[in-house]
């Protein structure tokens, strides 16, 4: 999700300063609502689960998206297994293609100590790959995910329902992750949210999805009267139009610091087992807003690019090191917790 999330603000970039462009976007149908309200760009939406399974499921989603259309070039900008088959596909046909550079071997001299310097943002790479066929500007710091009229307006219906008061500060939370090296504990959410309701009086709105996640988090607002829990409650779009009212959120490594950062919203990101360095940090965010232990303090981070596999030292120390007291000491330093303190 956070892949396709940064995508955005690229494919917005490149369509405002090529007004003869048109694109075709392929991609997951339950992210269309990222990439709402950009002019000449067809989302098409391949569900790899249920439609397009298999080899003989990538051959039906090429005959799909080849039906009716001439395309001048393809772009790879997701380079795995899945996309190199249906590039081989158009490449066939005689379509010249173009893919993204992951770096791979860059990135393993990362997770390998052998290096910590910054690799190349994710958006410049999406960036470089458009660049080898169109004329490319730099990417603008402005929002470019942007929240539909229609989901605003199913969120107020939301919030009225809710009877969620508007003079509060609204402080949204995404303490999930796909991997549990990039997932801060939850009893530190818990505790989190007391030690800030101690001292501030503000309305929590969490965010996740998934039926696990929804369960864990119904558990942890049941426990409050000013947290509400957002998940499997609402839809992409409406998740976006909420997002976009929050003061700020706190997320892990995830798709919804993505999401939030893309919006604009002022975005505090809590980093495990990865690295901000990797080219996946939260864009346009100040980089104190990226919470993690710093690699002078534990050498091992990070060892993993993406969050996948198992703690070596097996005490997860990337993410238990950091506490609830000192992640509300950060945040009052950035000055984004509003009110007198109680």
């Amino acid at each position: 999700m956070g892949d396709v999330a940064l995508t955005v603000p690229v494919i917005r970039n490149v369509l405002r300063h090529n007004e003869d462009l048109h694109i075709t976007l392929v991609t997951n149908p339950n992210f269309t609502s990222f990439f709402y309200d950009i002019d000449r760009l067809t989302v098409f939406p391949a569900d790899f689960k249920r439609e397009y399974i298999g080899i003989k499921g990538l051959f039906k989603l090429y005959r799909n998206i080849k039906s009716g259309n001439k395309f001048d070039y393809l772009i790879d900008l997701h380079s795995v297994l899945r996309s190199w088959i249906l590039t081989f596909f158009f490449s066939v046909s005689g379509l010249r293609f173009f893919r993204i550079n992951k770096d791979r071997k860059e990135k393993k001299k990362l997770v390998t100590g052998r290096s910590l310097h910054s690799l190349m943002h994710s958006t410049e790479r999406y960036q470089k790959a458009f660049e080898k066929v169109i004329e490319i500007t730099p990417l603008p710091d402005t929002p470019s995910i942007i929240p539909s009229e229609k989901a605003l307006t199913d969120v107020e219906l939301f919030i009225g329902n809710e009877k969620i008061p508007i003079d509060k500060q609204w402080i949204g939370i995404a303490p999930m992750a796909q991997h549990e090296l990039k997932k801060w504990n939850i009893n530190n959410i818990k505790k989190l949210i007391e030690l800030i309701n101690n001292q501030y009086d503000v309305h929590f709105f969490l965010f996740g999805g998934g039926e696990k996640e929804k369960e864990e988090l119904e558990r942890l607002s049941s426990k409050h009267s000013n947290v509400i829990n957002t998940a499997g409650t609402l839809k992409m779009s409406e998740q976006i139009a909420l997002i976009s009212k929050m003061s700020f959120m706190l997320t892990m490594d995830s798709g919804n610091m993505h999401i939030s950062s893309l919006i604009g919203v002022p975005t505090v990101s809590i980093w495990g087992a990865t690295h901000p360095k990797a080219g996946f940090a939260a864009l346009n965010q100040p980089e104190n807003f990226s919470i993690q232990i710093p690699k002078s303090e534990l050498i091992c981070r990070p060892c993993t690019i993406y969050g996948k596999g198992t703690c070596k030292r097996g005490d997860l120390a990337c993410l238990n090191w950091i506490n609830p007291k000192s992640v509300l000491q950060n945040l009052q330093s950035f000055d984004i917790l509003l009110g007198s303190d109680q």
